[in-house]
């Protein structure tokens, strides 16, 4: 994948796009002032907290505390990665999008390149859709609408399609040029053997798979009878990642606005399809791999609740067992995954077409739990009748509860064992406890371990402004034009080379915050966390961007900032704080040893009290 040119991003992309207006697209504003304000989409309520500033290019919610700038609000909103929201913001602001070149860098030709990988993929598609419907195709129409009872709608929608026998089926149709027949390889819908290029499918019906957006970027090809290979997948390309795409997402996040209430997860393509055609609107499947943590993260980037439907054999309690593996290291508190089996007759499309999609719904809200799953699972693995398999099950299944990251669900994992091990949950505690788990440190940069260093966290929340250093520093991140104003006025750079004489910890952010400013006077506080995204800075930005400045007050209509003038005082009197606070430290020192009766002390604490007082001027 290309990069994106950082500088793109903070001088073209953030400056050139109408935040209010980007919003504007996905919710409901209503002018309030200079600002924007609206219901949160982030979290439910009645009373609108939610508040677009245009001239920060920032938006924020007062009452669950979503805050960021564009990219920020695509990235929560369609629950889309950085470089999908890049590419949707510059698509939006009609702003073409810079990548870097040279060097380790991927040039323009080849995002070009891949851009013309999505077209083929597509005309694929179109060829083997024209073939589906043409007296060569009947066989495959026959299969998709009688013996899997498909709908025409269901097939035009799915983009369903059909390969000719014929091998040179796609370099007679598509191949124009040389290079093509090599872009079709790459793709995997050409091979090269023994006898020469040929088409990978041949005489299956096609089913197209798409990734988020929308685009075809790859094909599983099946056949109409039990021949061998069943399914036939294309190899991963330099548009597809099999371990990071699922089957159907694309279509479960369009009928759901990105906000689908549970996602199912099926063993096959047409699993998928045909619970989908009775109405199920949030069925995946993976791609002829077992499901990975990359698939089950990006199902809970869009849901709370995951549900894996298996085949009630051997192979589909596999699967099961496989996910749940998966998902434990990777659990988080406020997502569920559950385990559906069904009857050993049946698979999702067979079981929705007998007996319907209420049916077939009634069964996923019986679906097992995690805990109970992974008690029932390992609890078959030993003969608990045997006192020595008993102790094993035991100790094997406290082992795997120890590894789960959430110690409310261990806790209710060691409820459900203590009635197959007839062991009282608190001994089964205590077994716990005794449990080792390895641990990594986690790394932060020097930058970080400074910024850190500056408080000592006594309250939570209230921390960020333990010291005037700190709020100086969250006044510049959320009021950059102000300080831009006063820069020249303020003589900032006399101030660092103060702050650093003084010794106040903290002057490597304040001198790298400043030095943005001079660079870019019209800096807005959007741009700035775009500086900082993916750099040691970063999680600074982001402490100080939520800062509680206090500098907006409620008119009981609206949500209103502060004139300047009042900002630009509130600035001032943090300098003057900034700079005051080490000879107030050192009185108090001097305080103390007065009490002790110092004589030289008592001169001194004069001293410090003019020099303050100056300061304060």
């Amino acid at each position: 994948m290309p990069f994106i040119k950082k500088s793109f991003i903070s001088d073209r992309l953030i400056p050139g796009v109408a935040i209010e207006k980007l919003i504007g697209q996905y919710v409901s504003l209503k002018k309030s002032g200079a600002n924007y304000t609206c219901c949160c989409p982030f979290h439910h309520e009645k009373t609108p907290s939610f508040c677009v500033t245009p001239s920060k290019q920032m938006y924020h919610c007062f009452g669950c505390k979503a805050h960021g700038n564009a990219i920020d609000f695509v990235m929560k909103f369609k629950n889309v990665g950085f470089v999908e929201a890049v590419e949707e913001v510059a698509q939006f602001a009609g702003i073409q999008i810079e990548y870097e070149e040279g060097g380790k860098f991927k040039s323009k030709e080849e995002v070009d390149k891949q851009k013309e990988y999505y077209d083929l993929m597509d005309k694929c598609a179109t060829l083997f859709t024209q073939t589906l419907n043409s007296e060569e195709g009947r066989v495959g129409l026959d299969y998709f609408m009688q013996k899997r009872q498909l709908s025409r709608d269901t097939i035009i929608k799915c983009r369903l399609g059909f390969a000719p026998k014929n091998p040179k089926f796609l370099q007679e149709k598509l191949c124009k040029e040389p290079r093509h027949e090599q872009m079709l390889i790459d793709l995997g819908v050409l091979v090269r053997g023994e006898y020469g290029v040929h088409s990978m499918f041949r005489n299956r019906v096609m089913i197209p798979i798409f990734d988020k957006r929308g685009r075809i970027i790859s094909f599983g090809g099946r056949t109409m009878g039990d021949d061998k290979p069943k399914y036939m997948n294309t190899k991963e390309t330099p548009i597809y990642r099999k371990r990071n795409e699922l089957f159907g997402l694309y279509e479960t996040l369009k009928a759901n606005n990105n906000r689908p209430p549970k996602i199912v997860v099926c063993e096959g393509y047409m699993d998928v399809i045909s619970v989908r055609q009775a109405g199920c609107s949030y069925a995946v499947a993976s791609l002829g791999t077992a499901t990975t943590p990359e698939q089950i993260n990006e199902m809970f980037r869009y849901t709370d609740e995951v549900i894996c439907c298996y085949d009630g054999d051997s192979a589909g309690r596999h699967a099961a067992w496989h996910a749940l593996e998966t998902v434990t290291p990777i659990l988080q508190e406020n997502k569920v995954i559950r385990f559906a089996f069904l009857p050993p007759e049946h698979d999702p499309d067979s079981f929705v077409r007998e007996k319907g999609l209420s049916a077939f719904n009634e069964f996923l809200t019986k679906a097992m739990s995690y805990p109970e799953f992974l008690i029932v699972h390992k609890s078959q693995e030993y003969d608990l009748k045997d006192p020595n398999s008993l102790s094993m099950f035991v100790a094997d299944t406290v082992k795997f509860i120890k590894s789960i990251p959430i110690s409310a669900l261990q806790s209710v994992s060691l409820k459900l064992l203590a009635v197959p091990s007839g062991i009282a949950e608190n001994q089964l505690y205590d077994m716990l406890k005794d449990q080792r788990v390895e641990t990594k440190p986690i790394y932060k940069s020097q930058f970080e371990k400074e910024f850190d260093q500056e408080v000592v966290t006594e309250h939570p929340g209230n921390d960020i402004f333990k010291t005037p250093m700190r709020k100086l520093m969250a006044f510049i991140v959320q009021q950059p034009i102000v300080v831009s104003r006063c820069f020249h006025e303020f003589k900032l750079k006399e101030f660092v080379s103060l702050v650093e004489r003084l010794n106040i910890k903290g002057v490597a952010q304040l001198k790298w915050l400043l030095s943005l400013i001079e660079q870019k006077p019209d800096i807005t506080p959007a741009i700035i966390k775009e500086i900082a995204r993916d750099t040691e800075y970063e999680k600074i930005v982001l402490k100080l961007q939520d800062a509680p400045l206090n500098l907006v007050f409620d008119t009981g209509t609206s949500i209103q900032e502060l004139s300047l003038v009042d900002r630009i005082d509130v600035f001032a009197q943090i300098i003057g704080e900034v700079l005051t606070k080490p000879y107030k430290d050192k009185a108090t020192i001097l305080k103390l040893s007065m009490m002790k009766g110092s004589k030289s002390a008592a001169r001194d604490y004069e001293t410090i009290q003019k020099e303050i007082l100056q300061r304060r001027r």
